[in-house]
């Protein structure tokens, strides 16, 4: 049988979008972005469409689901033709064969083309037009007057007992936990067991709790008695998951959701679409480990759609899954190089999703560049670097070209602050080539180091810049008898102490306030770089 999956969602007017679709990987879609940008809202549209949420809700909830800038709009100019509405299509691959796929296919969709999939619409009811009274004054959302549609494309009613496709949801987040485990039971419940299976258990669980019942001394009352009330007993609902006799919801945070994960992808035939959000909250490194793992391993059948804030997660599940959400707009990494994606799934301490999410960038080689450039910053611009939003990175020994690559075609201003290694590779000629090429392909990086092969790393720069002065800092510090050797070459006490105290000197120079006194100055390819990544 062909793999059942979600290929695309369009939303219009719904919370975050005003207009946005995206069209999904069969296997593996990592959303990822800023708070509030949108990530939740996709999967909430997902929800509402498939599970058919807010349908019997009061209409009252409608002022939380419409978009606030339609809401606007209409609040500014009020008519009836103005009105927000939202409208939500999901769009299916699904196996021909597969149980009741005829109801979802046909052309009652925006492209009038023959698809399967499901269409949501919240609007006026047409019916009770006549009855809306608009003030003009303070234009209010006549939400009491609003319908909710369902609508297959092939133009039926979508009847959530006929779902498309095997569905579920995992969402780590604390508030409604112990609504969230009955969901979550129910699913698991229906996906293990056949309808008829279902209704057998059913009807054998109130049998025997019946004769069980009737079996017990209760009291009689006159001509009144004790009975069980069927309403009330309802199989799912007091339904749980045992893991080694502990309750699922009496676990931790943490192992529930990778509990959680473990028998989604384990059960039954698997579930063909899960959505996860968040799946990293309460899970600690070697945790996060067992869900990567569980996850790369045994997605084969199902499709996979997380939102996340984690690198970890992003990065091991391939960056070519990676979708990075903005406001109108889903940006797919499928053109990261297959060798850039394979590098950053196994290099565990990347700054992947740090580079993604800023909107200008300094990239640095190690951790001393990364304590005092912040500091240069100031010095050189009177601002803070999160004044001008600027985010440094320290590459931490993975190529700065690797980052550009997951960069390209993203307009972020990257500024590279790096060494010539004394020229060994031809490293100066070849920075100056390649920020030809950027220019030439409208790329906005730039890549600076100093053009002595002489000063050939961060800590010989800085020496060289503001020699008196760091000289009279080392004097108590240094044995001058001594030889501060460095890779088996002397470079004198004073730069020979620095390159073998790299960071203990960067924390000197920092706790003494040197570069917000303005006693040691930034080296000038570094004064470059700053001021081109602050225009």
């Amino acid at each position: 049988m062909a793999k059942n999956y979600i290929k695309s969602i369009l939303i219009n007017g719904f919370k975050k979008f005003q207009n946005f679709k995206i069209d999904f990987n069969a296997s593996r879609n990592i959303f990822v972005g800023e708070n509030e940008a949108g990530k939740s809202t996709i999967l909430d549209a997902i929800k509402l469409v498939l599970n058919q949420d807010y349908r019997h809700a009061d209409k009252a909830v409608l002022s939380d689901l419409f978009n606030v800038d339609m809401v606007k709009s209409f609040k500014e100019h009020p008519s009836l033709e103005n009105l927000p509405k939202i409208y939500i299509e999901v769009e299916f691959e699904l196996d021909s064969k597969s149980k009741n796929a005829e109801c979802f296919f046909g052309e009652h969709n925006c492209s009038k083309n023959g698809k399967y999939g499901i269409s949501f619409t919240c609007e006026l009811n047409d019916e009770l037009k006549d009855d809306v009274v608009l003030s003009t004054e303070a234009a209010e959302v006549p939400y009491e007057y609003y319908t909710l549609r369902w609508v297959t494309f092939s133009g039926m009613a979508y009847n959530l007992l006929k779902k498309p496709l095997k569905f579920l949801c995992l969402n780590t987040s604390e508030q409604g936990r112990y609504s969230s485990f009955n969901y979550y039971t129910k699913t698991v419940f229906d996906d293990l067991l056949e309808n008829s299976e279902k209704i057998k258990l059913k009807n054998n669980f109130r049998t025997a709790l019946k004769k069980d019942f009737n079996a017990e001394p209760f009291p009689k009352m006159d001509n009144r008695t004790f009975g069980i009330d069927n309403k009330k007993i309802i199989l799912e609902n007091i339904l749980s998951i045992f893991d080694k006799d502990v309750a699922l919801e009496n676990h931790g945070s943490g192992m529930e959701s990778l509990i959680k994960t473990e028998i989604a992808l384990n059960s039954g035939d698997g579930f063909d679409v899960i959505l996860m959000e968040e799946p990293e909250n309460h899970l600690s490194f070697t945790n996060m480990q067992r869900m990567l793992q569980l996850v790369t391993g045994k997605n084969e059948t199902s499709q996979l759609i997380i939102a996340t804030h984690s690198s970890m997660i992003a990065s091991r599940l391939d960056l070519r899954n990676v979708f990075w959400i903005t406001k109108e707009k889903a940006h797919s990494l499928n053109n990261v190089p297959a060798d850039v994606a394979n590098f950053f799934s196994k290099a565990v301490n990347n700054n992947f999703l740090q580079l993604l999410l800023s909107t200008k960038v300094i990239l640095v080689e190690g951790p001393t560049e990364f304590l005092l450039v912040p500091e240069f910053y100031e010095q050189l611009t009177q601002r803070t670097m999160s004044d001008d939003q600027v985010t440094i990175i320290s590459c931490n020994g993975i190529s700065y070209k690797k980052y550009l690559q997951i960069a390209e075609n993203t307009h972020k201003r990257i500024a590279v602050i790096t060494d010539n290694d004394k020229n060994t590779n031809n490293q100066i000629e070849n920075s100056e080539a390649d920020n030809t090429k950027y220019q030439e392909q409208q790329e906005y990086f730039s890549i600076f180091m100093d053009s002595d092969s002489e000063k050939w790393t961060w800590e010989v720069c800085l020496y060289e810049s503001n020699k008196e002065k760091i000289e009279e800092i080392l004097n108590p510090l240094i044995d001058k008898k001594a030889k501060y050797k460095y890779h088996d070459q002397d470079y004198g006490p004073y730069l020979g102490y620095m390159l073998n105290h790299k960071a203990d000197f960067a924390f000197k120079i920092l706790e003494d306030g040197l570069i917000k006194n303005g006693n040691i100055k930034a080296p000038e390819y570094v004064k470059e770089a700053i001021k081109w990544v602050s225009e």
